[in-house]
């Protein structure tokens, strides 16, 4: 088993719990630090734990895709894309929280364990693998740090009343809580520079990837898959690379940062042996080489089945994909569906698509998890009055908007007896794949560049090529519009963009994205379709207004808890705020 089911047990961390805090809210945090110590080797436990904050966030990632125009909750309305925002609503606001109590259980780590020198492995003959898990836990404590620090960045990163483009607190050590609250934000290239620092001394204690037998490669092996590795870190440098090049962060639009983010991304390529096809897309496969850290479920777990399947495949329909995304997906030739040369049909709207669409959405009629022309169960009834539309199969249930997600889900052998079908399959969360990486790069390299067909000096490949290996998952590996696009640096843009919309749909990218291009405001509302089904048993299709968007040039930021904001005067509230 990968890391999920070797994580140390940390039970007695948590009987020296002493008192409480206004800042400190994880019990662990309150952990006496003579109790640590004498854990000794079980205090490495410290680390395990912090993992668990980034695993199977699944609906975590749900629930922020609910903030932009690619889908809906099924059963209410999404009141913070509405207008209804604040820096006492924010659903950031635990990342403040968090990212702080596992910052400060690396320093536990690091200063009570580490330091004190205490060896993972007390017998003489097992000295090389004792320093190298001595070595790749120093390497883990400092990328989980990184990480942390890009979560706060990543959500809290804006300017100030007066301008600055500010970050968050840096803290490189254990506080007591009154040095917490009165820590002032750094800047926004300060905080950039120490999450740089920490991965590059996670990079000089990590294996670059995990791979062969614990007897051949002690503490390297692939059962430490999971953990953070060297190649985890040269990616997180890239991600925070394009964020700090970006316009929301960059507003003078400083090409040296656009450079530094594509050479950055082109790095982390060519550490994984350049420029290669992706895998097919499977959402049960731990061994996935595009996944760069990933992270697994335990087996026999069906929480996503049962919350996301269609009422009639005994789910809950939960996530709801939007008449906006469902139109995002290129016809089968590659070119959008509102071009000429497309062939997409109106009549017939879910036919001659691009393969992504019936890897990643239910529709009326569909009966496949791969394909439109196949029979795997029976075909669902997302039509008025149909079994899977609302108040269908299920009184309470349904679709706000004819779609159900598809993406990530297992494909169940169902039985009709069986309500509650479980799957054996593993559930793969990837934190950082290739996939991103190619799309960060092809956006990077054209932002720097503007060639987006030409490879820039000293790089291997270009833009285009990048994207390329993206579109030829999706089946197009003749791509007439790929070529056309590339020769102007705007309309690749588009195209990526749109790439990126549906590739990272429902991971919680988009939100994100649409912040850092500063085109938040832009969004769309979200649209659905009413089919009706015919006489003939054809269907007629009339899109529908579902729910408002409504946001404000001040959501390129987001706000500062304001219950930190009390505790800590020092701290300056992001703009607009």
């Amino acid at each position: 088993m990968k890391l999920i089911n070797k994580l140390l047990p940390i039970i007695i961390l948590t009987l020296g719990v002493s008192g409480c805090s206004e800042f400190l809210e994880d019990e662990i945090q309150y952990t006496q630090e003579e109790i640590v110590v004498e854990s000794r080797q079980r205090s490495r436990g410290l680390i395990d734990d912090i993992y668990t904050d980034y695993q199977f966030r699944y609906f975590t990632d749900f629930g922020v895709e609910y903030l932009t125009d690619n889908g809906v909750l099924n059963s209410e309305e999404t009141d913070l894309a509405t207008g209804y925002w604040g820096p006492t609503s924010n659903p950031y606001s635990y990342v403040w929280q968090q990212s702080y109590n596992n910052i400060r259980q690396v320093y536990q780590y690091i200063e009570l364990v580490h330091d004190t020198g205490l060896p993972f492995l007390l017998n003489p003959s097992d000295a090389e693998e004792n320093e190298r898990v001595l070595a790749r836990y120093y390497g883990e404590a400092f990328f989980l740090k990184a990480w942390a620090e890009w979560e706060l960045l990543k959500v809290f990163g804006g300017p100030s009343a007066d301008g600055e483009m500010l970050g968050f607190p840096i803290v490189n050590g254990i506080l007591e809580n009154e040095d917490y609250a009165s820590l002032s934000r750094n800047t926004y290239d300060e905080c950039v520079n120490q999450i740089n620092a920490d991965l590059d001394i996670a990079i000089a204690n990590l294996p670059l990837t995990y791979s062969g037998t614990g007897g051949d490669n002690p503490g390297y092996s692939v059962e430490e898959i999971g953990r953070a590795s060297g190649l985890a870190a040269y990616a997180l440098k890239a991600k925070v690379a394009l964020f700090a090049a970006s316009p929301a962060f960059n507003p003078s639009n400083d090409i040296s940062k656009w450079v530094d983010a594509a050479e950055k991304f082109h790095d982390v390529i060519e550490l994984n042996g350049g420029l290669k096809s992706l895998s097919a897309f499977d959402f049960s496969n731990d061994d996935n080489p595009d996944h760069i850290w990933r992270m697994r479920s335990s087996l026999n777990n069906n929480a996503l089945e049962n919350r996301l399947y269609p009422p009639t495949l005994y789910g809950q329909g939960e996530v709801n994909p939007s008449q906006n995304l469902v139109d995002a997906f290129p016809s089968a030739n590659g070119y959008p569906i509102d071009m000429t040369e497309s062939l997409y049909d109106a009549s017939t709207p879910y036919t001659s698509r691009d393969d992504r669409f019936y890897k990643f959405i239910f529709y009326n009629n569909d009966q496949c998890f791969t394909s439109e022309s196949c029979t795997e169960f029976t075909a669902l009834e997302t039509f008025e009055g149909g079994q899977d539309n609302f108040g269908g199969f299920i009184k309470s249930e349904g679709t706000r908007t004819g779609y159900y997600l598809k993406k990530f889900l297992n494909n169940l052998d169902f039985d009709p007896a069986a309500l509650n079908p479980t799957t054996t399959l593993e559930k793969v969360y990837v934190q950082l794949g290739f996939t991103d990486m190619y799309l960060s790069y092809a956006e990077a390299v054209n932002e720097a560049y503007g060639q987006p067909d030409v490879a820039p000096a000293g790089f291997n490949f270009s833009a285009k090529e990048a994207l390329a290996m993206v579109r030829k998952r999706a089946g197009l590996n003749t791509d007439p519009y790929l070529d056309e696009v590339s020769a102007n640096s705007a309309d690749f843009k588009t195209l990526l963009e749109n790439e990126r919309r549906i590739e990272l749909c429902f991971t919680g990218e988009r939100f994100h994205d649409l912040r850092r291009w500063k085109n938040i405001i832009n969004i769309e509302d979200v649209k659905g379709v009413k089919i009706t089904k015919n006489t003939d048993d054809t269907f007629s299709y009339q899109n529908i207004d579902v729910e408002r968007r409504n946001y404000e040039a001040k959501n390129y930021y987001l706000p500062l808890p304001y219950s930190e904001l009390l505790i800590n005067t020092n701290l300056k509230q992001n703009q607009g705020w």
